[in-house]
């Protein structure tokens, strides 16, 4: 070895050079497995990294949002099927003009009992386009008028199964399959056979032709008759390499700072020998190899086991991310050219983290080295100064991005990012200078993390990003979620809203005789008693003297509803208006007496009333506006709606029996609100439902809400799991490096109880800077990108954020108080190099 250094020094590169740097590597790779134990642990948390940026990768590549209504044609084009004729006529142009074209038909079913329907859907299986829109689970397809294949969440609204009979649309239909739509799972129909197009309401036609054809098609006067509306194939695939680019990115960085924290260990902990190494000859080339050789070494490894570790993961978490992203995923589907980047870009990420501790150690003096003493800290004023630049840096960029530049995208959470990890030092000397105030224990750990700043640094580093990554993907899912509840739900769990007029009515069922409703309050009264519940009686408003109009063969009476006018002759429904009974006083919580008197209305406040007004009867211009409104503040959920009355969020409004007599109005039943004291099961509603349709009523449940609770919680554990892997490594690395203070103090009297103490300081102080920062530096990065409209983050969520900050460095200061106490080995000698 001496022979091959002084050749190296004094040889050139080509002869001795070339030789010296291939024993260097040799001695590199011999020390490597000497020491792999002491490696383990960088390689194993490399993995980590390495695994999540693969798993992350096929994650975002498999969750964009697919081609659902399309298949793999670029065009779909809506046709009503109200007049067959003209349909006929339409779909013969259509395919002399594109050749091959696909026919799918639709037909909506009311279920009785219910206010859902089915859409019947003539479609073929082996269809042109589409194919890929329709997949079998059990049983098989349907080939004959009498035969029908349903999907799951028909199954379970009808009470189906494979052999039973299917006779919703009058026609008597066995149940051969259950079938679903792989690019939308949330799509639920029942498929019947190959049928003509004239047995449908409308059409769906999916061609593949240009834009300028389908143009031309479409202003064609046949086409125009029939046409409603056309769709055509979005193009993501920039955004979603884009995503995906970004993700690998910032997970290759985790690896990175990972891997230096690691590396700054492995070269201290070999700097004795280094020293030995360039007292005989080497240069600084040889040193910085060294440590490069190792980290060449170490990225391989964990580049290998990482992704095979991300694959395995992915297959295995495949199946329950297809039911959070609403379609079918092949589990064989990746990104594969983007996998071996990654890859290749976590070995040269490895490396290059080895370069910089190398770098640091060649460059010491050759008694310094020998002493073993760490390099003194650089100051950390210049990583203010730069950590702030980047910071401004990034926030510039993602303002200017406006959420749909790419580039300024990207360069904005590196440089934001970057900015963020280099305020770790300034951080760690900030912490320290409260050691003076502390007991001993305490003082000297938050003074070994100033002493090891090369390593604390890095790994405070590594723990900011972990706990941002997590911190930014809880905050967006959180204000995803909140946007989502902002429309108020229809009903709650344990409510049916009972509706007595048939479907689509624009008014309530002219119940001229009190028979009737003596017999719909009978059939009320034994769905009340089944579910051990209450029932509120709910009345509407109507002019009288307008005729009952007949609507699907049942005379029914216009009610009146609150609306906007949009211009001179359109107005817009807004809210429901119920008659404020004492029942439904009773229901809200007010007390009738608490009324005003001369008030006619009662609304809640979420109601602009000032906006509203009445829609003129027919052959009139007057509207009538809504006026002496008394507001009210309720949190219950109220009464429902099948047609769409809360679409834009608004809540009913009530009418006094004041302004019912005062507008010279009448009321009219109009259904119950049942109420029970738990949630509804499934085999309740199913047998509510089969009792309205007994008697003709018909019946509303709460609709599924979804949640990303589920998502907020994993990723916020893998988050934090991941800081305290990070955290266990350095605080293991830390205190190895001090092993030789920890013996002295041993030595001189210290308890188990103040060892504990130094690893437990150890530990919670990095973790508590690292989550203060992952958080701050999260809501940075989310509030420059979404600077324009600060109220989506405004819903924090504390209770994952409170994990992060409070629960991560109390579990952290815990394990290593846990783990730590043990008598050093050796007190009275010193460990051979």
């Amino acid at each position: 070895m001496t022979t091959l250094a002084h050749r190296a020094a004094l040889g050139g590169p080509t002869n001795g050079g070339i030789v010296a740097r291939r024993a260097v590597i040799r001695w590199a790779g011999r020390m490597f497995r000497r020491e792999w134990r002491q490696q383990f642990l960088v390689v194993a948390l490399l993995t980590v990294a390495v695994a999540g940026a693969v798993g992350s990768i096929t994650v975002v590549y498999n969750t964009s949002p697919a081609d659902n209504a399309i298949g793999s044609a670029n065009h779909l084009l809506r046709l009503d099927g109200t007049d067959p004729r003209k349909l006929e006529a339409v779909l013969a142009s259509a395919a002399r003009r594109f050749g091959r074209t696909e026919v799918i038909g639709h037909r909506s079913v009311p279920v009785p009992g219910a206010v859902d329907t089915v859409d019947f859907r003539a479609q073929d299986p082996r269809g042109a386009y589409g194919g890929e829109l329709l997949a079998l689970r059990r049983g098989r397809y349907p080939t004959s008028p009498r035969q029908v294949a349903v999907t799951d969440g028909v199954a379970d609204l009808l009470r189906l199964e494979i052999g039973s009979t299917l006779a919703l649309d009058g026609h008597r239909r066995t149940v051969v399959g259950i079938v679903e739509n792989p690019r939308k799972l949330s799509d639920e129909f029942a498929l019947v056979a190959r049928s003509t197009a004239e047995a449908a309401d409308h059409v769906s036609v999916l061609v593949d032709a240009s834009n300028t054809s389908i143009e031309s098609f479409m202003r064609t006067p046949t086409a125009r008759s029939v046409f409603t509306g056309s769709e055509d194939r979005p193009d993501n695939r920039a955004a979603d390499t884009f995503a995906m680019f970004s993700v690998a990115i910032v997970f290759l960085l985790l690896a990175s700072l990972i891997a230096a924290a690691g590396f700054a260990v492995v070269a201290q902990r070999r700097l004795r020998q280094l020293g030995m190494l360039t007292a005989i000859g080497a240069t600084q080339k040889h040193l910085r190899l060294v440590l490069m050789a190792n980290g060449g070494l170490v990225g391989a490894l964990a580049a290998l086991s990482g992704t095979i570790v991300g694959l395995a993961l992915w297959i295995a978490v495949a199946p329950t991310l297809e039911s959070a992203v609403g379609h079918r995923i092949d589990r064989l589907s990746l990104p594969w050219v983007l996998i071996a980047i990654a890859v290749l870009l976590a070995v040269a990420g490895a490396t290059a983290a080895a370069w910089w501790p190398g770098r640091t150690v060649a460059r010491l003096p050759v008694m310094l080295a020998l002493s073993g003493r760490p390099p003194r800290p650089r100051p950390a004023r210049h990583a203010a100064i730069a950590a702030a630049v980047l910071i401004a840096a990034g926030i510039g960029c993602l303002a200017l991005s406006n959420r749909d530049r790419p580039p300024l995208i990207m360069a904005g959470i590196v440089a934001t990012i970057v900015g963020c990890l280099l305020l770790g030092p300034p951080a760690i000397r900030i912490l320290s200078g409260l050691a003076g105030r502390l007991s001993i224990a305490p003082r000297l750990a938050l003074r070994d993390l100033v002493r090891y700043q090369a390593r604390s640094g890095a790994a405070l580093a590594a723990v900011t990003l972990a706990l941002g990554i997590a911190a930014a993907t809880v905050v967006i899912a959180s204000a995803e979620d909140a946007k989502s509840a902002a429309a108020p739900p229809n009903l709650s769990d344990r409510q049916i809203r009972v509706y007595m007029g048939p479907p689509d009515s624009p008014g309530d069922p002219a119940l001229d005789a009190v028979a009737q409703l003596d017999r719909l309050t009978a059939r009320v009264s034994q769905l009340v008693s089944d579910l051990r519940a209450t029932a509120i009686p709910l009345r509407k408003a109507f002019r009288p003297g307008e005729a009952p109009l007949v609507v699907a063969g049942a005379r029914v009476r216009p009610t009146i509803d609150l609306a906007r006018q949009v211009d001179r002759r359109l107005w817009r429904p807004e809210s429901a208006l119920y008659v404020a009974t004492p029942a439904v006083l009773s229901y809200l919580g007010i007390d009738p007496a608490a009324i005003e008197p001369g008030t006619e209305f009662v609304a809640d406040r979420s109601v602009p009333t000032q906006e509203l007004s009445f829609p003129p009867k027919m052959g009139s211009r007057e509207d009538t506006a809504v006026a002496n409104v008394q507001t009210i503040e309720t949190g219950r959920h109220l009464f429902g709606d099948p047609w769409g009355e809360w679409a834009a969020g608004q809540k009913p409004t009530f009418i006094t029996l004041e302004g019912l007599h005062r507008h010279g109005w009448k009321q009219i039943p109009a259904g119950w609100l049942v109420e029970s004291r738990r949630p509804l099961t499934r085999d309740q509603i199913a047998d509510a439902r089969d009792l309205a349709a007994s008697t003709g009523l018909r019946i509303e449940v709460r609709r599924e809400a979804t949640s990303n609770a589920r998502t907020m919680a994993l990723v916020i554990g893998a988050g934090a799991l991941l800081a305290l892997g990070i955290l266990a490594m350095t605080v293991g690395l830390i205190r190895s490096e001090s092993a030789g203070d920890l013996r002295t103090l041993t030595a001189t009297g210290a308890t188990p109880r103040a060892r504990r103490t130094l690893t437990a300081t150890t530990a919670g102080a990095l973790a508590l800077l690292g989550a203060l920062l992952g958080v701050a530096g999260a809501y940075v990065v989310l509030t420059a990108t979404y600077y324009d409209d600060l109220g989506y983050l405004s819903h924090v969520p504390v209770a994952y954020l409170a994990l992060a900050v409070i629960g991560v460095p109390l579990a952290s200061t815990a394990a290593g108080w846990l783990l730590a106490g043990r008598e050093p080995p050796g007190i009275a000698r010193t460990v051979i190099q």
